[in-house]
Parts: C-alpha cells; structure tokens; sequence
C-alpha cells in the first residue's frame, strides 16, 4: 500500500474517533490494531494531519472496490465499537458510504476554511452554477415530500427559489421594517431597489457570487446540480476545515433524497432525532446557517458582484445592484473613465477564438526613439480624438475636453475615480476590477470582465452592454 493511501486512511480513522467528542480506551485499542494491520507508521499519521478530509476521500476512491469494501466494514467497527453511533459518525459514515459505495450515485467532500457562522449543520442546501430546468421541475413538483423526507433525519432543506417566494410574497411594509432595522444605513430608494432586485435573485447567481466568489467554494464555479450538506470539521494542521457532502442529482430528485435517509438511518442509533420546528414562512424570518447569509446577500448587500452602469442619459456611473452612482467626478474624469473602458477592449490580448484572454490599456509614456516617437503622437492625437467624443456623449463641448495627454491634467483625474470607486470598496465584490491601475510596463487600464459593464443612451430604451453601444461603435471607427 502505497503511503499516501496509508495517509487517507488514517485521516479518516482518526476523524472517525474524534466525531463524537469522547475518545476511549475501546476506540484507541481498535486504532492500535488497525495501524499495524495497515502499516500506518508515525509519519503516515503526520500526513494524515495535514491532509484535507475530500482529498483522503479522493484517495480511497481510486482504490480496488473489493479493499473499499473492507475498509467501509473497518470504519463501521469502528464507529461502533462504543455500541452507539452518535449523530456526528452518522454523517462521517453517510458520506462513506455514498462517496465509496453508492453506483449510481455521483458524490464528493468539499473541505473548506468557512466561516462557521455561515452554516448550520442541520441544513441541506441546493446548488447549481447553471439554471437545470428539470431537476428544478423535479424537486419543485416533490418540494413537500423531499421535506419531509429529509425531517425523519432531523435535516432542513433550504432551496432558494422558496426562500425568495416567501420573500416576495411576505407586505412590504414588514419587509421594510425588517430591513431597516437590520441596516439603518440604507435609504428608502436603496430598500426599494433590493426588493425589486429580490425578485430576479436565482440558485446560480447565489452559488457563484456567493459561496463561490465571496466564501471560496471553488469548486462550485461550476457545480452540476447538488445537495450539499455540512458533514463534520476537522482540524489540518493548524486550520479548522469544514466539510460538505456534495450529492449530485437526476431528474429523479426524489429517490435520490429516500437513498440518502435510508442509508442515514441506517446508522443513526438513538431512538430519538431533534426535528425543528421553526419555519421561514408567513410573517417569520429564519436567520440562521443559510437563511441567514440570503437575507444578509440579498437585504444588506455586503460585498455583492456588480454590473458598472453608464448612463449617457443621466451622465452618471452607477453600481445599479446595490443602489450606488459615483459621487465626486466631473464630465471630464467619467469621459477619461470610459476612455480607459474602451481601450481595454480595443487593446486586448485575445486567443485564437476571438475570445480576450487579457484586457488592453493606455501607455502614455513616451518612447525614446525617434521612430516610435512618432508612432506614439500619432496614438496620443488618436486617443484625444476619443476622448473628445466621449466627452461630447457626457454632454460636453468636444473642442473643450481637456487635454489628457498632459500628465498634470491627466493624473489628478485618475486619482479621482480611484476614490470614488474605492469609497464602496467594501460594497462591491473585487472592486479592484472597477479600478484604474498602473502596470509594470506603465500601462494603465481596468481588469473587469467587459461583460460586466452596461450601457443606457437616448437611443435605446433598454440597458444593452456597453460593447453594443453607439458609442461604442463611432469610437471603433477612428482606429
């Protein structure tokens, strides 16, 4: 046996032993012998010690299915070697099981350094990274009896598209009131727009502005359709992580869920399970473990992903999903903004699809040769003309845009919209993206993905993207 696998298997052992909070002498009497059966030397138990749980369980599974078999019967020893499972093994032995033996299901661990408060252990939330039509049909049409499914286990299902209806449909004068209070910072215009925003919120955008990008699942950027559920924690190394059991799903939501509780209660040995009765319905608001982090997403919008709107009709730059337009800049610092916007279009680094691998920018240092000198006067004239007629867009005088090839006017204006981004850095998601930066090789520009950006003119009724803009289009022509 190789001696990674040796480390795999003490790390879930040693999980094993610690689930219930009480570790005795039946237990370490048991561990003893399983070490020598399995040659698990002291520095095997080191590596376990640094290994994450989903990677231990990443090893076994690629072992003979014969040898899982018997070591599935070898953790059950041992979680019943006090004659009791506690409901901690219960949950240890239901990932085992499911992730080593279970044929026709598809499941994993995700172990990550969570914030705890984040999740309660008694939840089971539904993930995707992408809208599944019929797997959503599924445990919409079968909501009531996957609930009550998951209940006989003492488990809570949490699924989006139902906390958002109660939302939805709960007055909003109480809705209000709740929000208020929670962030009195928040202006009535601002509450309005989250409610509005409340209606449009969906499992994916959850799952990927959320705990992919805020809480650093990475592996739900791009999650098939699952359950996911909080297992146990272990401690690797110095650091505390939490484990999840991932489930994928079929179309068949419901016999999936009936696996899931047999095999449970299969080892579950108290005669009781402690079902809560609290309900996010009517007039209460759970507030706690998930529900708790849709209603902080969603309610007081602490570090949401943001689109950049530019508004050519209202001559504003605004955050639209959590109600904020940049304050402080004058005509010429958005024009130079949106400049810097253009550019990192115009200038990319694209593959061989067409597709950016890298956004573009603005050199304004001046080469030394001669030769290239002329070249950069001729790009400088180019980029005035630009900026003129962005300029122009914001409702001023092309022929009086300021002259931003000249770094004492350019550079007070850049530091301009550095503030007044930054001033809602903790607002929106990697607000670096928005931020005007220097390189090494002194080429200034933006890192937002251009999809992020949107567009609204007098021309169109509707926000397009800033790509589809006219705008867009006239200043594509000079180059």
């Amino acid at each position: 046996m190789k001696a990674i696998e040796k480390a795999a298997i003490s790390r879930i052992l040693i999980d094993l032993i610690k689930a219930d909070k009480v570790i005795d002498s039946r237990e370490m009497e048991l561990y003893r012998n399983l070490k020598n059966q399995f040659s698990i030397t002291r520095k095997d138990e080191i590596e376990a010690y640094v290994m994450p749980l989903n990677k231990a369980v990443n090893i076994l599974k690629e072992m003979e299915q014969s040898f899982i078999l018997d070591l599935l019967g070898t953790f059950e020893d041992l979680t019943m070697s006090d004659g009791f499972c506690a409901r901690e093994e219960t949950l240890l032995m239901l990932m085992l099981q499911l992730c080593l033996n279970s044929p026709f299901l598809d499941c994993d661990v995700i172990s990550s350094k969570i914030e705890e408060s984040w999740f309660d252990e008694r939840q089971v939330l539904y993930v995707e990274s992408h809208h599944a039509k019929e797997i959503n049909i599924g445990i919409a049409s079968n909501y009531r009896a996957i609930s009550r499914e998951l209940k006989l286990c003492g488990l809570d299902f949490v699924y989006l598209p139902q906390v958002i209806r109660h939302y939805i449909t709960t007055p909003r004068e109480l809705l209000n009131e709740i929000v208020a209070m929670l962030s009195p910072s928040l202006s009535e215009s601002a509450i309005a727009g989250l409610l509005t925003k409340i209606k449009l919120f969906k499992t994916d955008t959850f799952c990927i502005e959320q705990l992919h990008h805020k809480l650093g699942f990475d592996e739900l950027a791009d999650t098939p359709p699952a359950f996911m559920l909080r297992i146990s924690q272990s401690k690797v190394g110095n650091e505390i992580f939490t484990n999840f059991l991932r489930i994928e799903l079929t179309a068949d939501v419901l016999s999936i869920v009936q696996e899931l509780v047999d095999t449970f209660l299969s080892y579950n040995s108290s005669d009781h399970i402690i079902v809560s009765h609290k309900k996010d319905e009517k007039d209460s608001f759970l507030y706690n473990g998930f529900y708790r982090q849709v209603f902080e997403v969603l309610l007081l919008q602490k570090s949401v992903m943001c689109h950049l709107l530019i508004d050519f009709v209202h001559g504003t730059l605004s955050f639209p999903e959590i109600d904020i337009t940049l304050s402080g800049l004058h005509r010429k610092e958005k024009a130079l903004y949106i400049l810097f916007v253009y550019e990192a279009y115009n200038m990319a680094i694209r593959d061989e699809d067409g597709s950016i691998k890298q956004n573009g920018g603005i050199n304004f240092t001046p080469p030394t040769s001669a030769k290239q000198l002329s070249k950069f006067n001729h790009r400088m004239e180019l980029l005035q003309k630009k900026y003129a007629k962005i300029y122009s867009a914001f409702g001023g005088d092309a022929e009086n845009a300021p002259d931003i090839t000249k770094a004492d006017i350019r550079l007070p204006m850049i530091s301009g919209i550095r503030r007044a981004i930054n001033k809602h850095s903790e607002k929106i998601y990697d607000a670096e993206r928005f931020v005007v930066n220097r390189d090494k090789n002194g080429i200034y520009g933006i890192s937002a993905n251009l999809e992020a950006l949107q567009c609204k003119d007098f021309q169109n009724a509707e926000i397009i993207s800033f790509l589809e803009s006219p705008l867009f289009i006239k200043l594509s022509k000079l180059d």
